[in-house]
């Protein structure tokens, strides 16, 4: 009898064990496939594709700068000031945002907007996403230039990260 009572307790043991394993919210899930912002590799965040925009000369190989507190990839031609930066880190800057923008369904905060410059941040729980733009001689071709153009590759370096 006391064998029985034994057995029958680690069978019910299995079952809450599955279904609390299957009964996790989607949210949970997401938040657990997320990279943490200094697990991600910058350099793998763009692709051509979401560059070619922001870039006038091409984007060529992006060049990684990692420090304690933030990892990022630089692609363009620093000379031509052409240049596209994608930068993870722990928190967002402490400066109020010149406006908000859609990204992805995310409030992206435009730091700074010119049509020579766009720096684009977005917070979430895994971590700050920023894409910092120079727009170089394209804005003079483009004086409507804004951070709006920067929207796309944020939202895909987003979804790389699986932050959205």
């Amino acid at each position: 009898m006391k064998l029985r009572r034994t057995a029958h307790a680690a069978a019910l043991a299995v079952v809450v064990a599955a279904l609390s394993a299957c009964g996790g919210s989607s949210e949970d899930a997401a938040t657990s496939d997320a990279v943490s912002w200094d697990a991600a590799e910058p350099c793998s965040l763009a692709d051509d594709a979401t560059l070619a925009p922001l870039l006038t000369a091409g984007a060529g190989e992006g060049t990684a700068t990692d420090s304690p507190e933030r990892r990022a990839c630089t692609w363009g031609k620093p000379e031509a000031l052409n240049t596209v930066t994608v930068t993870t880190t722990s928190a967002p800057e402490p400066v109020d945002a010149l406006r908000t923008i859609d990204v992805g369904g995310l409030e992206g905060r435009a730091l700074a907007e010119s049509k020579y410059q766009c720096i684009l941040e977005v917070t979430t729980d895994a971590g700050t996403l920023s894409i910092e733009s120079k727009f170089g001689l394209d804005a003079t071709a483009n004086p409507d230039t804004s951070c709006d153009r920067s929207v796309p590759l944020a939202e895909h370096a987003l979804s790389q990260l699986k932050w959205a």
